[in-house]
């Protein structure tokens, strides 16, 4: 039925403001509890604020198909003010930027994404919402268990990842971080929340974390649906929080959408 519908609208206004604007009816027939979508309309182009449980954000991108997972990564923790956040894999900053919101001026959001097209439109997203605490460092930087300089499939979408190589012709080098090494050189004291989405490389990334954890404690919220080797990532996930005796559960949402939480909070 839905797909019928986005059909319908596609051919009676195949392109500018109007199809927007008819989306934007569709999608609010069929949006989540405590949401609510709007257009921001600037001669020739469109902007998207969605309000989200009372705090609105504008995007150069629509968030209707998405902004579940605003809702699925605090499932368990939810982002308060003075909050220390990483945004591991900010892909275009949404998620940052909510949880600058959050967090407000006295907390800090580290927007890890090694894409430079998508640290583009982190940059451009975050110039949309003026009302932004300076609170967003971007972090040019690939998560990893060692620190070197490793393959990477820039693709500029959330398809880019270190561990997935469609083709040659986009992998670059990139420079690749160990958060327990990142948190010692930036003299971090206090990191409450890590959200992680990083097409596969989860393992990687929590193995060069293992310090972290013990001293600092963090909660998690990891996507850990993507498949390496033939299995879904949550195996591992779960594994690695075992083995560290770390409070996890891995919760299915949409059927498909898993994601692994950790943290102190669960208990």
């Amino acid at each position: 039925m839905k797909k019928a519908i986005k059909k319908i609208i596609s051919r009676l206004f195949p392109k500018g403001n109007a199809k927007e604007l008819m989306k934007l009816k569709y999608y609010s027939i069929f949006k989540p509890k405590n949401v609510v979508f709007e257009l921001i309309e600037n001669q020739d182009k469109v902007a998207y604020k969605t309000s989200f449980h009372n705090v609105s954000l504008i995007t150069n991108e629509a968030l209707y198909p998405i902004v579940e997972d605003f809702n699925y990564y605090q499932h368990f923790y939810k982002v308060k003010p003075e909050d220390v956040v990483i945004d591991a894999g900010a892909n275009c900053g949404h998620l940052s930027i909510y949880f600058s919101k959050l967090a407000g001026k006295n907390g800090k959001v580290f927007a890890f994404e090694p894409d430079k097209f998508n640290i583009e439109r982190i940059k451009s997203n975050i110039e949309l919402n003026p009302d932004l605490a300076e609170n967003i460092k971007i972090e040019d930087l690939l998560l990893w268990d060692k620190n070197e300089l490793i393959d990477f499939y820039e693709a500029g979408t959330v398809g880019s990842s270190a561990v997935w190589m469609p083709n040659t012709e986009h992998c670059v080098k990139k420079q690749a971080v160990r958060i327990d090494d990142w948190i010692k050189d930036n003299t971090i004291q206090k990191l409450d929340f890590i959200k992680m989405d990083i097409e596969g490389a989860e393992i990687e990334a929590l193995d060069g974390c293992v310090e972290t954890i013990k001293t600092l404690q963090p909660n998690f919220a990891i996507a850990s649906y993507h498949v390496v080797n033939g299995k879904k990532t949550f195996i591992k996930v779960e594994q690695f929080f075992a083995s560290l005796n770390y409070p996890f559960k891995t919760v299915t949402f949409r059927q498909n959408e898993i994601i692994t939480f950790a943290g102190q909070n669960l208990k």
